[in-house]
């Protein structure tokens, strides 16, 4: 008898304890949609961006967990424009109000680690608090 109550119970437990906490959501639909808006400018001091806080999830879900934002570069060089170079990660600019009632709706960030007479190509990925980025922005081209 005392077989069959303990047997009971740990169906019991098992059945509680499945760890399903919502329906699986796949992971293309969890990206944050992507930045159109990035903008650039050259200044005395820099390049500016500039872009818009990405408000959903790719399937319209209100966005929750954004982290921070993933700034790309990359030098063209003027004597071959097409060729192929590979971006590399510049910076990340981390959102600081996640949990306030007001959220930051423009984002913007002066890159002035740059050299006069080059070209430069950005783009932005949106980062989640689990790592994962969105698809890049649209891409920019400013010349110093």
């Amino acid at each position: 008898m005392t077989k069959i109550l303990l047997f009971v119970a740990m169906l019991a437990l098992a059945g509680a304890a499945c760890g399903k906490k919502g329906n699986p959501i796949a992971p293309e639909l969890a990206a944050p949609k992507t930045i159109a808006n990035l903008t650039a400018r050259s200044g005395p001091n820099g390049v500016a961006l500039t872009w818009s806080r990405p408000t959903e999830y790719v399937d319209g879900a209100t966005l929750k967990d954004l982290a921070s934002f993933v700034i790309f570069r990359k030098e063209v060089s003027a004597a071959c424009p097409d060729c192929p170079v590979p971006y590399r990660q510049l910076t990340t600019v981390n959102v600081e109000d996640r949990q306030r009632f007001s959220q930051q709706k423009q984002y913007r960030y002066e890159d002035q680690e740059v050299q006069p007479k080059a070209i430069y190509r950005y783009r932005v990925s949106s980062q989640l608090l689990d790592g994962s980025l969105s698809a890049p922005s649209n891409e920019v081209e400013v010349s110093r």
